[in-house]
């Protein structure tokens, strides 16, 4: 057989498989390219070292994203001019050696849709011989894509290095086993520390090989078990025993054994979640044999025990405190029932505020009362402990109550240890420090660090003294020199320098600590921020400075237009009124002296005009008490009302007689008042009542005084926290309707025309000016036709 007939039979079998020899009388060129043509993977035949496309079937055109007439019948790199680059060096390799060069998931970039495209194949070059020849004449080639098996298998193989990453990072201990043989495939960090081991002493191992200490326990048992039922399994505090420097170490572990699962769903490993509680474990043995000791050592005693659970709430305690709460030992309490049996004064204020804060530190304790079923009160004093998790979450609180009502102990500062002291310090915003009984400070917390820039030991050499601002520094020694020498509280305000420079105000104090025996044992200081309170302070005062100078200025104007007004009262009182005077005397002459030589309307001309001069001087005068009432200097001396009333009375004697008036009076208090002005309230009060007589009736005024609370008094102004003593004047004049009340007292204000009832309207508004002046109020109270009640207020004195 010829080299082409055997490269014929070999692409036959190539494409169909074995098969029986072929004969090639009966085989023929035509029906070689039908076979091709249907062939379910790629060919083509190339021809010459321009690798002339001879024939290319429809699996072959489809790769490529070619026509038949785009590339049969011309060279493979016009068609496919992308390709040349990688291809023709390995055609030309298989034209020139004859050698046939297989390719597996060989990458090249393909055109197809007009848009390049990363592909995939699995091919064969293969030399095609002419009869006779030694050289190879063509290529015939074999190609199968396989582009997405290749993108899945990257994609799966991502996923693995993400699954890796994600089991490596993990702040959590796991590890995979591959195999029913369990190897080790992966262990992170937190795995290798609970193994004790280094990774390349595990990798690639089988899980007992690395640990054969584990024959014989349940844990190669449950692996089996999960890689079988492909169920996860787990369990918490279990015991497992691994080999290690001292030998075999017991351990408590939480942990999950996970199946895991391949595309078709069959199981080819298992990962492992593994954590560490034996300290947690040996903790709470530890605490529960603690409990049982502490039980047994306080049997017998006043001292009961009690443990809560913070979870759930429940408790557990000994009998002795069922005894405390005031029931007999078989007795079983709540929380809420004891929490309940709490004085309610002490409940919220004591106990609620003590469990809160020991949530925060750890620490519970506090005295209070509670309350037996009898009703009676007892003292208890209770300490505590709180116990955490590794997320620093509040499990368990642990402590112990005693009855001490028989010898309610003085209150004791508890003492916390140093480096409790320091963690609380440490977590506030202010500045905490401490200084031995000599006064050599040698803490600072964290807060004042930072303010400063330097380091707990820099401060301590240095000294805080170097922190305080130079004006500041000799005063600070001096005090706390003082303080430490008397024993007594240190507090001063000084501005401490800031690590840039700056200067802020601060408020430092500090509390001398004291044993049992009265000795200062320790300082305990704090330096509170008030910079800004310190600025607005003196924001303040310049703004009140300002303001003193303005009442200043204002005051001087009020004492030059006071004296103003008092010149204009001098003026007033003589300048104004001589006219006047002069009017009415010459008035009168004329009258009496030319009375026969004057017509009727001359003569009424000159009554009018005396009445009218008569009433311009009243007005002055109403004007002159009323300024008066209002800039008089206010002289207070202590006077008998019933003194000032009777004055009152003698010099409206006349007037009372022609009126035929009656005038009664409780008896009235002794005040501080200024009494020129008490006569005038009193003159004008009783000279309005009579001007005002109700028709047909002897006018009758009743006095009557008394006390009343300010809330009781019906007018704005009148404080509700004090007392007033109260006068009043009731008459059974014409009375005013209830809406003139406030109007009678303004000046100049009149209810009736001036030929009905003679007056300026000036009176009353004096009143209610000589009320204010003693810081009183004034009311008034009227019926028409029934009479008017005027009421006068004073606040009591002290």
């Amino acid at each position: 057989m010829d080299k082409s007939n055997k490269q014929l039979q070999h692409t036959s079998e190539f494409i169909a498989g074995p098969s029986v020899p072929a004969n090639p009388s009966y085989e023929s060129e035509t029906k070689f390219r039908d076979t091709v043509k249907q062939a379910p993977v790629g060919m083509a035949i190339l021809r010459g070292e321009d690798f002339m496309v001879e024939m290319a079937n429809d699996a072959y055109l489809r790769i490529v994203d070619r026509t038949e007439n785009e590339i049969v019948g011309k060279s493979l790199f016009t068609g496919l001019p992308e390709v040349r680059e990688y291809v023709e060096p390995v055609l030309l390799n298989v034209l020139h050696t004859g050698i046939a060069y297989h390719g597996n998931e060989f990458e090249v970039t393909l055109r197809r849709f007009g848009q390049p495209a990363l592909c995939y194949f699995n091919f064969v070059y293969q030399p095609l011989f002419e009869d006779g020849g030694d050289a190879a004449s063509g290529v015939m080639v074999v190609a199968t894509e396989v582009t997405q098996q290749v993108l899945s298998k990257q994609a799966l193989q991502s996923s693995e290095n993400q699954f890796r990453n994600l089991v490596t990072q993990s702040q959590f201990a796991k590890a995979i086993f591959k195999g029913r043989d369990l190897v080790i495939s992966i262990a992170n960090e937190s795995m290798l520390n609970i193994w004790r081991r280094g990774l390349d002493e595990v990798v690639g191992k089988r899980l007992v090989d690395v640990f054969p200490e584990l024959k014989g326990q349940k844990f190669l048992d449950l692996l089996d078990e999960v890689y079988t039922t492909a169920k996860i399994y787990r369990e918490n505090e279990a015991i497992a025993y691994v080999d290690g420097p001292g030998g075999l170490k017991k351990h408590c572990l939480d942990f999950q054994y996970a199946p895991i699962f391949e595309l078709d769903g069959s199981v080819s490993g298992i990962m492992a979640s593994v954590n560490d509680v034996t300290d947690k474990v040996m903790l709470r043995q530890q605490f529960e044999e603690t409990a049982t000791r502490l039980s047994m050592a306080t049997e017998g005693t006043r001292l009961a025990i009690w443990d809560l659970n913070l979870q759930t709430r429940e408790v557990i305690h000994s009998g002795r405190l069922a005894v405390i709460f005031g029931y007999d030992e078989a007795t079983v309490l709540s929380h809420p029932q004891m929490r309940e049996q709490v004085h309610p004064e002490d409940r919220q204020a004591i106990v609620e505020k003590a469990f809160q804060a020991a949530l925060e530190t750890g620490i519970y304790y506090y005295e209070a009362r509670i309350i037996h079923p009898d009703q009676s009160v007892h003292w208890v004093r209770t300490q505590g402990k709180v116990f955490f998790d590794d997320n620093h979450v509040p499990q368990r609180m642990l402590g112990t109550m005693m009855d001490i009502t028989d010898r309610k102990e003085s209150e004791l500062a508890l003492k916390t240890s140093e480096g409790k002291f320091r963690t609380l310090a440490d977590s506030l915003p202010q500045f905490v420090w401490t200084a031995d009984p000599g006064g050599n400070l040698n803490y600072f917390n964290r807060s004042m660090l930072r303010y400063s820039g330097h380091s707990g030991e820099e401060m301590v050499r240095q000294g805080w003294l170097e922190l305080v601002h130079p004006e500041d520094r000799a005063e600070s020694l001096l005090l706390w020199a003082k303080a430490v020498q008397e024993g007594s509280d240190f507090a001063f305000e000084h501005r401490l320098k800031r690590a840039d420079g700056e200067y802020r105000w601060y408020q430092c104090r500090a509390i001398p600590q004291r044993n049992a025996d009265g000795v200062i044992e320790m300082w305990v200081g704090t330096s509170l921020d008030i910079h800004d309170n310190r600025l607005f302070i003196d924001q303040l005062e310049t703004k009140v400075q300002e303001r003193t100078q303005q009442l200043t200025v204002a005051n001087d104007e009020l004492v030059r237009t006071n004296m103003e007004l008092a010149q204009f009262a001098y003026v007033a009182s003589h300048d104004l009124q001589e006219p006047l005077r002069k009017i009415q005397t010459f008035a009168t002459r004329i009258l009496e002296t030319e009375n026969d030589n004057l017509s009727e309307r001359g003569k009424d001309y000159f009554v009018r005009m005396q009445a009218s001069s008569t009433r311009m001087q009243q007005l002055i005068v109403d004007l002159l008490a009323f300024s008066r009432a209002n800039v008089a200097e206010k002289h207070l001396e202590n006077a008998d009302l019933n003194l000032v009333l009777q004055n009152v009375k003698e010099q409206l004697s006349h007037i009372i007689q022609t009126e035929n008036a009656v005038i009664t009076s409780d008896n009235l208090p002794h005040r501080h008042v200024i009494v020129y002005q008490f006569e005038q309230l009193f003159t004008n009060l009783i000279a309005n009542a009579l001007k005002f007589i109700g028709p047909g009736r002897d006018p009758v005024i009743d006095i009557r005084s008394g006390m009343v609370a300010g809330a009781a008094i019906p007018l704005a102004g009148a404080d509700a926290a004090k007392n007033y003593q109260f006068i009043s004047f009731a008459d059974n004049g014409i009375g005013f309707e209830p809406q003139y009340k406030d109007r009678i007292f303004q000046v100049f204000q009149r209810l009736h025309n001036r030929a009905a009832y003679e007056g300026t309207g000036i009176g009353l508004a004096i009143c209610k000016k000589i009320v204010e002046n003693h810081k009183g109020l004034i009311d008034a109270v009227g019926k028409p036709g029934v009479g008017s009640t005027f009421i006068i207020y004073l606040p009591v004195e002290a």
